[in-house]
């Protein structure tokens, strides 16, 4: 019996028997959290409000558009201008793809939704592969590499991002694709090997980050930029070309290829802002405090912890078991000083942990940036100028790098740097060290892990929504407004009151209210009629302005109007009365007076305008408008 015991614990499985084992397990957690997602088609959401909603609509819109709109243009949005596939915020490198197979192969259309969830739950599996493949290379102790392959893409702070509604910033496996390339590229040099593949491979896979969203771009060039600095300036290694040359080209040409598709497939480039405002607002802004903050629903707390939650921008909590780690790691060194200054001096000279140094100094240059150009102290009381952000500087050069304001989330792959840093370390410890209590010390943070991962299971089984898109029986008040209605005799929906999200200039933009906002997506899904009304991203604010001359007492521009003409159909109004008889005070909420303004305009636009009631249901209107 104990010879059998002796051979389990020597038995060290082969790759792919560990790949595999980590990715079974990593179903049971997609199926313990999202299972009715996958056995319920049709019925959930992740969420339904605001840029979720958006989303959603967006991905689903974009794939049962009609096909003579080609593949860059979305006309769902912003109708009669439409917009660019790139501004819609809809995933591209996945739309684009279903597109391509519901045309050619087969109608997915009625099932777009769940293949986007599918999509979004194939990353968990795609984060896991990688994990292996990293710490099958810097941890020995197996059941180590197959715990944390499964337990950190649920822990990590882009997950968080789900139930926001940002599903293409969920995506921690491009950050940990990046990572994975760094270590082959860095390995490879340390052999004296050829890098050339992995070269190309993490431009390749920047690429494909920033097609599926821009913010990738500046994230992983930022992390690869300070990865070599921080490896070729100490020891002037930058004299070696081939280095210094795939330094240059990993960082840059996934930019400048990603900036040259954009501009390439974009029409309204002339005509779009280069300046954003929001650029240092707080809540976008990494708080420092998020990095010891557990999310609401966990149970176990790190000694010290501020009292409220960040900002969904702000999330960035390293988790227990990082925490805690550090924390013994801190006490040993004062309690065990000799012990431990053993352990450092081996640890110093451990090859893993030159790169984990390295991952870490590159981290650093996000977290700088994800504090912004300015971080406010004591309450508010004093403005730190944080030169240590690289867009300090970069906005002196250029205005472009305010288009990327949501700066908190540059300190995602500090997440990753710290963890795995705590990882191989305990690994590395576990090996050197002969005191017996370390496999407590191990056992003890490992379960810290596995209670934070439970609790985020059971909070995301939780948190699943009703269908309010697609699934006919979650709106019923819509079904009398559409019996009867014949979609193809209309050219688009103008929902009333009016929104327009996405020009990035505040003065302009018209927030929606999120059940007035659902009407009108499940309208225009239902007649696969455009909305002109719009929640894009940098729209031209051309376009806007002159959406506004609607709600005008003399009606729409003469530009404006020559478009609605030419497409020989009336406009479908939805006009929602529960914003003008006093039911919801939509109008009186607004800070901005313009916005305002536009809001309680539209009370006055059927008597303004030769509007026909077409149908009623509630206090939901339908009225026919030929644009005269």
């Amino acid at each position: 019996m104990p010879s059998s015991l002796a051979a389990i614990w020597r038995w060290r499985p082969a790759y792919p028997v560990l790949l595999l084992l980590a990715l079974l397990l990593q179903g049971l957690c997609v199926l313990r959290a999202f299972g009715a997602l996958l056995f319920q088609p049709g019925q959930h959401l992740l969420v339904t409000s605001q840029d979720g909603a958006k989303n959603y609509f967006t991905f689903q819109a974009y794939i049962q558009q009609p096909w003579s709109n080609g593949l860059s243009w979305f006309g769902m949005m912003n109708h009669p201008f439409g917009e660019y596939l790139f501004f819609t915020d809809n995933t591209p490198l996945l739309a684009v793809p279903v597109r391509l197979w519901s045309h050619y192969i087969s109608d997915l259309a009625p099932h777009g939704l769940d293949v986007y969830h599918g999509l979004m739950l194939a990353g968990f599996f795609l984060s896991t592969a990688l994990l292996v493949a990293i710490l099958r290379r810097l941890v020995q102790h197996w059941g180590l590499v197959l715990v944390f392959a499964v337990v950190l893409p649920w822990l990590n702070p882009q997950t968080s991002r789900l139930l926001v509604g940002h599903f293409n910033l969920s995506y921690s496996w491009l950050v940990l694709l990046v990572i994975w390339g760094l270590l082959g590229l860095y390995q490879r040099v340390r052999a004296g090997s050829s890098i050339r593949g992995w070269v190309l491979a993490l431009v390749a896979g920047s690429v494909v980050a920033g097609l599926i969203h821009l913010y990738y771009l500046p994230l992983l060039a930022l992390t690869v930029a300070g990865f070599f600095a921080a490896w070729l300036l100490p020891r002037q290694q930058w004299r070696n070309r081939a280095l210094s040359g795939a330094a240059v080209l990993i960082t840059l040409l996934p930019t400048l290829l990603c900036f040259l598709i954009v501009r390439l497939t974009d029409g309204y480039r002339v005509q779009r802002s280069m300046q954003a405002t929001g650029f240092n607002y707080a809540p976008w802004k990494l708080q420092l405090s998020a990095l010891i903050k557990p999310g609401s629903y966990q149970t176990v707390h790190f000694w010290l912890e501020p009292k409220n939650q960040p900002t969904y921008e702000s999330v960035a909590y390293l988790g227990a078991f990082a925490l805690f780690g550090l924390t013994f790691f801190v006490v040993a060194w004062l309690v065990r000083k000799p012990a431990t200054q053993a352990f450092w001096q081996a640890w110093k000279a451990a090859p893993e942990r030159i790169f984990l140094q390295l991952l870490l100094l590159a981290a650093l240059v996000g977290l700088g940036v994800s504090l912004g150009t300015e971080y406010a102290v004591a309450d508010d009381q004093y403005i730190f100028q944080n030169y240590f952000s690289a867009f300090y500087y970069l906005q002196k050069v250029t205005q472009v790098v305010t288009h990327f304001r949501a700066v908190g989330r540059f300190s995602w792959p500090f997440f990753w740097a710290v963890n795995l840093l705590v990882l191989v370390a305990l690994d590395f410890w576990l090996r050197r060290s002969q005191w017996r209590g370390r496999w407590v010390v191990a056992v003890a943070l490992v379960v810290l892990a596995l209670l934070d991962t439970r609790d985020t299971l059971k909070y995301y089984r939780k948190s699943l929504l009703p269908n309010l898109l697609t699934d006919e029986r979650t709106f019923p008040e819509l079904q009398p407004l559409l019996q009867g209605l014949r979609p193809e005799q209309y050219q688009a929906i103008l929902p009333v009151p009016f929104f327009h999200v996405g020009s990035e200039n505040l003065e302009l933009t018209v927030d929606d209210d999120n059940a007035h906002s659902l009407h009108a997506y499940e309208l225009a899904l239902r007649t696969n009629l455009p909305l002109v009304a719009s929640k894009l991203s940098r729209t031209p604010e051309e376009h806007v302005q002159q959406l506004r001359s609607l709600f005008s007492p003399t009606g729409p521009t003469p530009e404006l109007r020559a478009q609605l003409q030419a497409a020989r159909k009336p406009l479908l109004v939805l006009l929602d009365e529960s914003y003008y008889d006093g039911s919801i005070p939509f109008a009186q909420q607004q800070a901005n007076p313009l916005a305002k303004q536009l809001i309680e305009a539209g009370a006055a636009l059927p008597s303004q305008q030769p509007l026909m009631l077409v149908a009623q249901s509630g206090k939901l209107r339908l009225y026919r408008w030929n644009v005269q």
